[in-house]
């Protein structure tokens, strides 16, 4: 693990960038999107991570997935779907804890793909959870699953088309503004 600092370097040597680099969001500095925290903030720390990799000699060879860990609320109108076990390991519960079979997903989430070898305005309708990610470099850089349920996952391939990049001229993206009025009573979905 290393500072979010050591991403403004590494995307700068694309020699010496690793093949695969996770950044967790700075939850405890408030600059995620998690309620109770000024969510422009987030994005534009989001923004600032998207655009240094944009405008670096890395992007050329780069996938940026953008995505989160939990769904924004109870508002999602898709039941959670079946998913393959992980394994065959029983969950272990604590006291009081919910049973469950880890055999469905939760609610959905966004998932942004970002590179110069996407297809254009591209929106997928297959369903996928986030060891699509995890199937995906799998795929890359031909290692084997680690479970069931990533060995069973959609790779993303759709998202891309390799035979000529469209993006290679990174698009401008606009600026994400921090001063408006952060109104906490619409972090509710109606009814709630």
């Amino acid at each position: 693990m290393v500072p979010i600092s050591s991403w403004y370097n590494d995307i700068k040597n694309e020699s010496s960038l690793p093949q695969v680099i996770f950044i967790e969001r700075a939850g405890p500095t408030g600059l995620d999107e998690h309620p109770g925290n000024n969510i422009q903030l987030g994005a534009q720390d989001a923004s600032k991570i998207i655009n240094a990799l944009l405008a670096s000699p890395s992007w050329g060879s780069s996938v940026f997935i953008l995505t989160y860990d939990e769904g924004g609320g109870f508002y999602d109108h898709v039941v959670p779907a079946s998913e393959v076990k992980p394994d065959k390991i029983a969950p272990m519960l604590l006291s009081g804890d919910q049973p469950g079979d880890f055999a469905h997903s939760g609610f959905r989430v966004p998932v942004v793909v970002i590179s110069p070898w996407v297809k254009p305005h591209y929106v997928s309708h297959v369903w996928r959870d986030h060891t699509s990610i995890l199937r995906l470099i799998e795929v890359r850089f031909n290692v084997p699953s680690l479970t069931a349920r990533d060995a069973a996952a959609d790779d993303m391939m759709e998202f891309f088309n390799f035979s000529s990049p469209h993006w290679l001229t990174p698009p401008t993206l606009p600026v994400q503004p921090t001063n408006g009025t952060c109104d906490k009573t619409k972090e509710k979905a109606p009814g709630f």
